[in-house]
């Protein structure tokens, strides 16, 4: 059963000069299709108004193509798949009709997949506050995924929307909590703009499911409490006391008539004898009842050293966990505050039920708020098996393959990544000196003093040394690239099938960066880099990007080796002295860590995303570890 039921309610306005809107809903009936696939909502707006051109045709020919893509494709994971027909369909209207806005979500699972692109919105209208999840720019597609709260109302708009409108009119509509009628509340307002025919909206709120519950009522007590049925229950210690007590039988004598004085005196001596037992009985309880008092006392004193702190950070991380899905980074800096004060706590040697229920909580929370993951990697293939003496240096990967170098022993290892089958490609015969590694599909190269050589069945001279100094090689897109660390420059040689062409200056000109400290690289259509300073670049079509690396706790001081590719959402970045592996998005968003200190000997990493592995090497063995980011 799902944990809620969802209610919507669309509105467009009139088409006309300003462009068309259309809105979309779709919930399949096949119940496989469903599980993969999920609710799809949708809102697809243009500025254009073509002329004789039926815009509902238009509309539906759009969101057709928009329900092909995502529901027709159910390889990749609903999240990716989102994103992805968004990105496809925008890019194949934008010609015929302009600057096209598309803003989806999906519930799936209890869980919402949103994304947005060509200028759409998308907002959350959570516990009286209103808040932008995704804003979209011409040319870009953004997206998120989060978890629904009760009696949350989720929007999905047009940019001209969300401006014409503004936020104070939309969050006094969405103050009746019923989406018709915050659509009737803002429909006078879309239908008099002029030329506001791109004005589109979907209102999605999330219920509790109604349950409904068939029996017999119970009768209510209509008896009254009164002071006869209080009881007041002592403190444990002293009713353990007290039941003991009762257990014992004391026995008073009987009244008895004796002649003779001896017996009298017998009957005296029992009765002291009983008044004594008592007395002493009530002299312990006496002592215990202080004892107790004094010992709550003391518990009290110390749990009001801490009970503050306590206090703090129980509030923090309940904050961070509805927080999370309106204002990640906030919600993980509440997260990380409440962690550092329970850790506090129990170094101070504090023993409190409550704070070991908080200690549980952050630990069954980190992965979803800090994407922190304390993981034990599996040995994917152990390479000193494969042939006697193999140490591992370097590793290269393409299209499922992962290429193990081994530089004093003169030997490349070519392993599948979703079958390990493994062999040595090329050996000592046709490696006689190597100082980098590179490889595209099932091609592997070798970089030295004289050039790049292709190596495997047979050597083959790629590229002549034309640089100078010391070099680094990469393989992209079937070209071979250059990094020349002394002139700081970056050679392309386009690839012309089985040879390479002259090389050309890959930075656009007038770049001049320094690339002298650069020991790490790779490829996705971007240039990523690390520099021994620390620091991690981007560079596109020969121009640095503007890049900031967000919300890394620690902040990454010291990477080790970077990689993604052109089919990877994410980039990946192994830091040794940390012992720990970083994902970002491409845009240097924090999206998750992994540690272990086995990943303080790796030299190198590769990513399938396809197949849900981070694989590093060491010295003599590769480890993979599962991409929990990826469903999580």
């Amino acid at each position: 059963m799902n944990k809620f039921r969802v209610k919507s309610s669309k509105l467009t306005a009139n088409p006309g000069e300003g462009g068309w809107a259309q809105v979309h809903e779709f919930k399949p009936e096949d119940k496989e299709k469903l599980a993969l696939r999920g609710h799809l909502f949708a809102v697809v707006a243009t500025s254009k108004q073509e002329e004789g051109v039926d815009s509902v045709v238009l509309g539906r020919e759009v969101l057709a193509r928009l329900h092909e893509e995502y529901f027709g494709k159910t390889k990749l994971k609903a999240f990716n798949a989102l994103k992805n027909a968004i990105e496809k369909v925008i890019n194949e209207f934008t010609e015929s009709l302009g600057q096209v806005e598309i803003a989806a979500a999906v519930l799936l699972q209890d869980v919402v997949y949103s994304a947005a692109g060509g200028g759409s919105q998308a907002a959350v209208f959570r516990e009286g506050m209103l808040a932008k999840i995704l804003i979209s720019k011409k040319g870009e597609v953004v997206s998120a995924s989060g978890y629904p709260q009760e009696d949350d109302i989720f929007l999905l708009g047009t940019a001209s929307l969300f401006e014409s409108l503004g936020e104070g009119i939309i969050k006094a509509a969405l103050t009746s909590g019923k989406p018709q009628e915050i659509v009737e509340s803002l429909a006078p307002a879309v239908h008099s703009k002029k030329e506001g025919g791109n004005l589109g909206l979907v209102v999605i709120k999330f219920e509790k499911p109604e349950v409904f519950e068939i029996g017999r009522p119970e009768k209510e007590s209509k008896e009254k409490s009164s002071v006869k049925d209080l009881k007041i229950s002592p403190p444990p210690l002293l009713q353990k006391v007290m039941n003991r007590l009762s257990a014992i039988k004391i026995k008073f004598p009987k009244k008895r008539i004796y002649v003779r004085r001896e017996e009298v005196e017998v009957e005296v001596v029992q009765k002291r004898k009983v008044a004594v037992s008592i007395g002493a009985i009530l002299v312990i309880l006496l002592i215990v009842s202080i004892g107790f008092g004094i010992r709550q006392k003391k518990i009290g004193e110390t749990r009001s050293r801490y009970e503050g702190r306590l206090t703090e950070a129980q509030h923090e991380f309940e904050e961070a966990i509805r927080l999370f899905s309106l204002n990640p980074e906030r919600a993980r800096e509440l997260f990380i505050h409440s962690r550092n004060l329970s850790e506090e706590l129990l170094g101070e040697g504090v023993s409190d039920r409550d704070l070991d229920e908080l200690k549980k909580n952050l630990e069954q929370n980190r992965g979803y708020i800090l994407g922190e993951y304390k993981i034990e990697p599996e040995l994917f293939i152990d390479i000193s098996l494969l042939s006697e003496g193999l140490i591992g240096d370097d590793l290269a990967a393409s299209a499922g393959q992962l290429f193990v170098l081994d530089k004093n022993g003169k030997r490349i290892v070519q392993v599948s990544i979703d079958t390990k089958k493994t062999e040595v490609v090329a050996g000592p015969e046709q490696i006689d000196e190597v100082d980098d590694i590179a490889a595209y599909a099932e091609r592997v190269f070798i970089l030295n003093s004289s050039g790049v050589f292709e190596v495997g069945e047979e050597k083959k001279k790629a590229v002549d040394a034309d640089w100078e100094g010391e070099v680094l090689a990469y393989t992209y897109a079937g070209n071979l690239y250059i990094l020349e660390k002394g002139n700081s420059e970056i050679w392309r040689y386009p690839g012309t099938g089985e040879t390479f062409s002259s090389r050309q200056r890959w930075l656009a000109p007038g770049v001049e960066p320094d690339l002298g400290n650069i020991f790490s690289w790779t490829i996705d259509g971007s240039i990523w880099f690390l520099s021994e300073t620390g620091g991690i670049f981007k560079y596109t079509r020969g121009n640095q990007d503007s890049l900031t690396i967000a919300s890394v706790v620690p902040n990454l001081s010291s990477p080790s080796a970077i990689y993604t590719n052109e089919e990877l959402e994410f980039v990946y970045i192994l830091e040794k002295e940390n012992q720990r592996v970083v994902v970002i998005d491409k845009e240097g968003n924090y999206q998750a860590q992994y540690l272990n200190e086995v990943i303080g000997e790796a030299k190198n990493l590769a990513v399938s995303e396809e197949e849900g592995k981070i694989i590093f090497l060491t010295e003599t063995k590769l480890y993979s570890i599962e991409a929990k980011h990826l469903t999580e």
